[in-house]
């Protein structure tokens, strides 16, 4: 068997190990689909609640409340002690929310413990039934989330309001200017996060309520992410990367954003919408046959791609298997826009500054218009082509003596 005989057949292998792999993950989110949102009866008790979870979700209850001496219980057994914890453990719950997780149990508890299909992440409705106090399920053919009646008619929540308002206010101004400093920066370590944090609020933060706040969050939002480094944006994906970029220019201090504009870009899926990015949205949806929604999304890939450091060919490889390309004319006229986008786009590697915001000493950072002459890529077959080949515009010369001249 010849050499690329081989190379095709593992690649075949590898590419149907892959699809098994996806069935079996999809199979899975049915079965546990079908769990979360089996038919319920309301009025529900907390203990009744608790018994619609599976062991491994009651121990992520009971981890989360860091609940001792319990780790070796029967599912029987978890339930109880779950049911007697979860009410004397209300205010703990309370300190770490926002408004908007607030605001959702606000809106149960006047609907009479329960709402409808409430527009939440699969993410989210899982942050909730891991906190043990809300439960899905579904009542009369509609998805539902709601709070045991037991816990509703607590004092503890029915005054939650009140003496938690202004911890609710803080954790979510906390939660929107972290996710706006990371949205333009990237990555942060604790202690700059700290820094710049305490700058903006002009007031010192206790490190172990913010962290506790931020950990719930994530979980809640998927917007950020915590490691050894620090916190990251949940799009970047090699944070040492980002930090040893951020290093190397260390006379450059990060850009001075205002505080309004950090708590804008804060909110999930926010997406800075800048001249340039306008300019390529209306370039694809005039030039193919795509919707705004459809440009936006492919737009916004390349966005990221510039945040965290690709280059002008990078995007153009992601962007030949999104759009088909006519003519060498079509893929310079694309490129412009891409460079034009690259240049105004707030960049991780530069502290959040745009290349063409830096001083003529720091724009070696400036992406300049990619000469294609040397890696062009046939627009019949997809493949690059060699500069002694032949032209792919049908004048059978050689590409370096026709269009590569």
């Amino acid at each position: 068997m010849s050499q690329n005989n081989i190379e095709k057949e593992s690649f075949t292998k590898v590419l149907g190990a892959l699809e098994r792999m996806k069935e079996m993950s999809r199979k899975s989110q049915q079965k546990q689909d079908l769990k979360n949102w089996s038919d319920i009866k309301t009025p529900i008790i907390l203990k009744d609640a608790l018994a619609r979870l599976s062991k491994d979700e009651l121990s992520a209850i009971r981890k989360q409340f860091d609940i001792k001496n319990a780790s070796q219980l029967k599912k029987g057994e978890l339930i109880e002690v779950l049911t007697q914890q979860i009410p004397l453990l209300l205010e703990k719950i309370f300190r770490n929310m926002d408004m908007e997780r607030y605001q959702i149990i606000k809106k149960i508890m006047d609907n009479g413990g329960t709402i409808v299909e409430p527009l939440l992440t699969a993410r989210q409705f899982q942050y909730f039934r891991n906190s043990g106090i809300l439960f899905t399920g579904t009542l009369e053919g509609k998805k539902i989330l709601g709070m045991p009646e037991d816990l509703v008619k607590s004092q503890a929540v029915q005054e939650a309001g009140k003496p938690f308002m202004s911890v609710f206010q803080r954790n979510t101004e906390w939660i929107k200017l972290t996710q706006g400093l990371l949205y333009y920066y990237g990555t942060l370590s604790i202690q700059e996060l700290m820094v710049l944090l305490e700058k903006y609020l002009n007031e010192p933060i206790n490190l172990s309520d913010y962290l506790t706040v931020l950990e719930h969050a994530s979980s809640y939002y998927y917007q950020i992410r915590m490691d050894h480094i620090g916190f990251s944006h949940i799009r970047v994906f090699d944070p040492e990367k980002v930090q040893q970029e951020q290093q190397m220019r260390k006379d450059l201090g990060f850009f001075p954003f205002t505080k309004e504009q950090l708590v804008r870009a804060g909110e999930p899926e926010y997406s800075e919408q800048n001249n340039s990015v306008l300019q390529f949205i209306h370039y694809l949806t005039e030039n193919y046959v795509m919707s705004r929604e459809e440009a936006n999304v492919i737009v916004e890939e390349c966005v990221f791609a510039t945040k965290k450091g690709e280059s002008p060919d990078q995007i153009l490889q992601f962007l030949e298997r999104r759009l088909q390309f006519q003519s060498l004319d079509s893929v310079q006229s694309c490129m412009e826009k891409v460079v034009n986008l690259m240049n105004q786009t707030r960049q991780w590697f530069l502290k959040g500054y745009t290349p063409e915001e830096l001083s003529p000493l720091e724009q070696e950072s400036l992406r300049p218009l990619p000469d294609r002459k040397d890696n062009i890529v046939n627009f019949t077959t997809g493949k690059k082509i060699g500069r002694n080949e032949l032209c792919p515009c049908g004048s059978n010369k050689k590409y370096k003596k026709c269009c590569g001249r």
